[in-house]
């Protein structure tokens, strides 16, 4: 992958990524709502943001660390890196890092698309059932989609920190 012809910024793409997040969901307001609607809504709205915020804490707690310092396994300490780094070496931590935060920022991304097609599916449903008993059931389902989502997520997040720790400590000679 070729990053050499754009300017990459991670924080410009998390910055982004998270005023997508913030559009509201008026697509799906209904004229005149009742008590169902507004539950339907609450439901969406607790059970997709609720992962929306853990998405963002582990975009912030899996991105723009610095290489020369550490990587991302939380529980090993690393060696200190040595003094007299060259150059090439220091090119070659940034060049991971950068493509590490790219690649975070799209798995992010790819949650939050499986979280909006969730929700969008979830509100649809509602949309055809007029039955109030129905509610907890549907958002049974919701969490399940919205829980296999994340897990994949974070499944996703651990396996390129591995291969970022991987591939610093080959840099490094470690």
């Amino acid at each position: 992958m070729n990053h050499s012809n754009r300017v990459f910024c991670p924080s410009m793409v998390i910055a982004l990524l998270l005023l997508l997040l913030g559009l509201p969901m008026v697509s799906y307001a209904k004229q005149g709502g009742s008590s169902v609607d507004d539950l339907i809504f609450d439901i969406a709205r607790g059970v997709i943001g609720r992962a929306h915020d853990a998405a963002d804490e582990a975009l912030r707690r899996n991105t723009g660390i610095n290489p020369m310092e550490r990587g991302y396994d939380q529980r090993r300490k690393y060696a200190p890196v040595p003094q007299n780094i060259s150059e090439e070496t220091l090119r070659e931590l940034q060049k991971l890092n950068e493509e590490h935060d790219w690649k975070i920022a799209k798995l992010y991304e790819e949650l939050q698309h499986k979280l909006d097609k969730a929700q969008d599916e979830f509100l649809r449903e509602h949309a055809k059932e007029d039955k109030q008993e129905k509610v907890g059931e549907k958002r049974g389902k919701l969490q399940e989609k919205v829980d296999k989502a994340y897990a994949t997520f974070e499944e996703k997040v651990a396996e390129e920190n591995k291969r970022f720790d991987g591939k610093r400590d080959k840099i490094l000679g470690h």
